[in-house]
């Protein structure tokens, strides 16, 4: 089997993130199959790594993505008032209930 291209950068799309875990998911059944030569293993397994390394970073940017809308003002989950009353605790007395 011919080497596969290396992804120098992770995955710029969601198609081409979810490309990459299906190629990834078929590598590792055909490993886990056993059926390769240890040559090709070995090349599938640096394969592997590279498509988790990219996925990876895939995911990392869209962590800080998500970290990025939380953190921008006016964002839904900020609050205008940090000493605002109207939160709810997080360990409500039941006591306290007013109904």
């Amino acid at each position: 089997m011919p080497p596969h291209p290396m992804p120098k950068d992770p995955p710029k799309s969601p198609a081409a993130f979810e490309a990459a875990m299906e190629s990834l998911e078929q590598l590792v059944a055909r490993m886990e199959a056993g059926d390769l030569p240890l040559e090709e293993s070995l090349r599938e397994y640096q394969r592997g790594m590279e498509l988790v390394r990219s996925c990876q970073e895939a995911l990392d940017e869209a962590q800080r993505r998500i970290d990025s809308v939380i953190e921008s003002p006016g964002s839904p989950t900020q609050t205008s008032d940090p000493n605002d009353s109207t939160k709810v605790p997080e360990n409500p007395d039941p006591d306290d209930i007013p109904f």
